[in-house]
C-alpha cells in the first residue's frame, strides 16, 4: 500500500516536492480562516446585516475545502516522507504546529455550527459536529502528549527556542471545550454522552490552563533575558493573545452548558456571577496583550524588518480569538463597548486575512511556498 501511494505522488516531481515540504504549519491558515468565519457570523448577529452572514458562511466553506485539500498531502507525507515528518517533530519550533490540524477540525465545527444551521438539516449537523469534536479532541490530546514527551527528551532544545509558538499545544486543549460545551448545550444536555463531553471539555480546560502557565514562564524567561526572535518568528508573539481570549469564550460556552443541564448535580446560579467576573479579568489581560502586540509589531517594522513569511498566518487565529471573546463579553454583559470591539477587531482581522492570503497566493505562484525550512 505504501509503495503504491508513494509511486503515485512521486510520478510528478512537482507534487512530490509539495508533499515533501508540506509541513504542519499550513493548518495555521485554516485555523485563521475558520475563526474569521465565526467572528464575522457574530458581527452579523450583532448588526443584523445579512450580507455579513453570507460572507461568514463563505469563509466556513472555504475552511472546509482547504482542510480537505491540506489533509491529503499532510497524511500522504507520513507515508512517503516519514523522515521529513520525524525531522519536523524533532524541531523545537516546527513541531509545535502539529496540533493546528486537529484544532482546525474543532474550529471548522464551530464555524459550521454558527453558519450552517439554516442550510444543513439537524440529521446532518449533529453527527458531523460530533465527529469533528471526537476527531479533533483525540488529535489534540495525542499531539499534546507526544510534544511534551519530545520536549522533555530532546537534548538539543535551547532557551532561544522558546517562542510563543510553544503556546499552540496548550491553546489546542483550550479549544476543545468551545465545541464540546456547545454540543452539550444544543444536543446532549442531560444524557450520558453530554456528561462525558462536559467532563472531557472541563478536563481539557485544566490541562490547557496549567500548560499555558508552565510554558508561559519559559517563554517569558526567554524574551526577558534573550534577544527578540528573528523577523520570521515575530508574528508568533500574537499567539500570546490566544489562551486568555479562548478561556473567555470557553467560559461563555460553559455557562450555556451548565444552564442546559449536564447531569452532574452542579448548581448553576452560584457559579454564573463568578464566571462572569473571571471572564472580565481574562478579557482585560487579553486587551492589554493586544496593545502590547501592536507595540512589538511596530518595533519590528520601525527598527528591524518585517518581510512576509508564511508565519504571518499567526496573526489571524489569535486576533479572531480576541474578536470572538469580545462578542462573548457583549453577550454576557450586554455592553455596547464589547460589541464595538468585536466589530473593530473583526474588521482589522479581515484586512489582515486579505493581505496574508494575497501574499501567500503570490508565494505559491512564484514557487516559493514549498521549499526546505530553516
Amino acid at each position: 500500500m505504501s509503495t503504491q501511494t508513494g509511486s503515485i505522488w512521486k510520478g510528478s516531481p512537482r507534487l512530490e516536492r509539495v508533499v515533501e515540504q508540506f509541513g504542519p504549519q499550513w493548518f495555521g491558515s485554516t485555523m485563521g480562516t475558520g475563526a474569521l468565519g465565526v467572528a464575522l457570523s457574530m458581527v452579523a448577529a450583532a448588526t443584523g446585516v445579512g450580507a455579513v452572514q453570507v460572507v461568514a458562511r463563505a469563509f466556513v466553506v472555504l475552511t472546509a475545502l482547504l482542510t480537505v485539500a491540506f489533509t491529503i498531502p499532510w497524511l500522504v507525507r507520513t507515508v512517503t516522507h516519514p523522515e521529513q515528518v520525524r525531522a519536523d517533530l524533532a524541531h523545537p519550533i516546527r513541531s509545535q504546529f502539529f496540533p493546528t490540524m486537529p484544532i482546525t477540525l474543532i474550529v471548522l465545527g464551530l464555524g459550521i455550527a454558527r453558519t450552517m444551521g439554516g442550510v444543513l438539516s439537524q440529521a446532518i449537523l449533529r453527527p458531523a459536529l460530533t465527529l469533528l469534536f471526537v476527531l479533533g479532541s483525540a488529535g489534540i490530546v495525542a499531539f499534546g502528549f507526544l510534544l511534551v514527551v519530545l520536549l522533555f527528551t530532546n537534548d538539543d532544545i535551547a532557551i532561544d527556542h522558546g517562542v510563543f509558538a510553544w503556546y499552540i499545544p496548550p491553546v489546542s486543549h483550550l479549544v476543545i471545550p468551545l465545541l464540546g460545551f456547545w454540543l452539550v448545550e444544543q444536543y446532549y444536555a442531560g444524557t450520558a454522552t453530554g456528561a462525558l463531553f462536559f467532563a472531557v471539555s472541563t478536563m481539557a480546560i485544566g490541562v490547557g490552563t496549567f500548560m499555558f502557565l508552565f510554558v508561559g514562564s519559559i517563554v517569558f524567561h526567554r524574551y526577558a533575558y534573550g534577544s527578540l526572535p528573528p523577523e520570521k518568528l515575530a508574528p508568533t508573539f500574537v499567539i500570546g493573545l490566544a489562551p486568555t481570549a479562548i478561556l473567555v469564550v470557553a467560559i461563555g460556552r460553559l455557562i450555556g452548558a451548565l444552564e442546559a443541564g449536564v447531569g452532574l448535580s452542579i448548581a448553576v446560579e452560584p457559579l454564573v456571577p463568578f464566571l462572569k467576573l473571571l471572564a472580565l479579568g481574562l478579557w482585560g489581560f487579553t486587551a492589554w496583550w493586544f496593545v502590547l502586540t501592536l507595540s512589538l509589531v511596530a518595533h519590528y517594522v520601525a527598527r528591524r524588518d518585517h518581510p512576509f513569511f508564511f508565519t504571518w498566518w499567526a496573526y489571524t487565529f489569535p486576533t479572531a480569538a480576541v474578536a470572538i471573546a469580545s462578542g462573548v463579553m457583549a453577550h454576557l454583559f450586554g455592553t455596547v463597548v464589547f460589541e464595538a470591539a468585536l466589530i473593530a477587531i473583526t474588521t482589522l482581522l479581515t484586512a489582515v486575512w486579505i493581505v496574508t492570503a494575497t501574499l501567500t497566493g503570490r508565494m505559491i505562484l512564484r514557487g516559493q511556498a514549498f521549499r526546505p525550512e530553516d
